[in-house]
This record gives structure tokens, sequence and C-alpha cells, in this order.
């Protein structure tokens, strides 16, 4: 299994959706065919809380997964019902032509057996990396998820960028 996390604490989710971001540009620059989706989060105007947008990497269609919650609201702003939606959209682009998975969350969802693990599973069964961010608070539930063997990164540029080259040029090696 090429599985990876960047683990990150609490406040440090957005730093890790721009190195994904950043990534996934860089690697599609480069010809890489890229599965999954990555996070932008847009302020509204009115809304205490930012939207939460994912983008399908194959296609760059953007969808908004936020849930509206009421004024004053501290709830979880996720709309699970449209993070599946998103969530079925990557899976009909998962196939063995992909360099790379990219997911900007392994959380709470996953952990209930939902959102993007399906991605991952199938990730998996198709022999593709896989690369997520991850809130430290869910590294158990990930460490069971993967029996052990996925990759903890650090939430630094240089660290992503590296396991990214070596899990690639892996992956082009047995091609050949």
């Amino acid at each position: 299994m090429k599985l990876a996390a960047i683990g990150y604490d609490a406040g440090q989710g957005d730093g890790v959706d721009a190195m994904l971001r950043a990534l996934a540009h860089d690697l599609r620059a480069q010809g890489y065919k890229l599965a999954g989706a990555v996070q932008w989060n847009e302020s509204r105007q009115g809304q205490q809380h930012d939207a939460m947008i994912l983008e399908d990497l194959a296609t760059g269609n953007r969808l908004d997964v936020s849930g509206h919650l009421g004024a004053g609201a501290n709830g979880c702003r996720l709309d699970s019902y449209a993070l599946e939606t998103v969530a079925g959209i990557v899976a009909n682009t998962i196939d063995r032509d992909v360099d790379l998975v990219i997911l900007n969350r392994f959380g709470k969802q996953e952990v209930s057996r939902a959102g993007f693990r399906p991605i991952i599973e199938a990730a998996v069964a198709n022999e593709l990396p896989v690369l997520t961010g991850l809130n430290n608070a869910f590294r158990p539930f990930w460490e069971s998820f993967t029996s052990g063997e996925g990759v903890y990164l650090a939430p630094r540029r240089e660290d992503i960028q590296a396991w990214a080259a070596r899990t690639l040029t892996a992956g082009e090696a047995a091609a050949l």
C-alpha cells in the first residue's frame, strides 16, 4: 500500500489544503493523471463561516459541500449528503491509469465508513498511491484503517513533495 497522510493539528487544515492544491497543480503541469478532491475555502458575504468547496481533480469541477447553519451556529458545517455526492463523482475516476489520488481529508466521515473511505479502498484495490490530510485527532483511526502501513507526513511542503516524488518514481519504474 502506498498511503500517506499529512498530519496536522486543529487550526492547520487550511495550510494543508493549500499544500495539497499546490502539489496537485504542480503534478498536473508535469503531466500526471490525478484523481480525488482538494478543498477550497471561500468567504461568503453575510455568512459566518467560509464555504467548503471541493474540486474534483479529474475534471476541475467544484462543488459546495457546506451545510448552511443558522446565525451563531458553531456545529459541523459539512453537508454529508453533498460530500457523498462528490465521493460518488470521484469514485468514477478511479482507474489504473491514475498516477496519484489526492483527498483533502481522512476525517469523521471516513472514520464512520463514509465520505472518501470507499475511494481510498478503491485506490488500494487498484494499487494506486493515496495522499490525504489527517487531523491528528483521527490518527488512531488512520493507523487502524491502514493496518499501520500508512506513512505519516509532517505538514511541510518539502516532505510532501519528496513523498510524492518517491512514490511516483516507484510507480513509473514498476510500469516498465
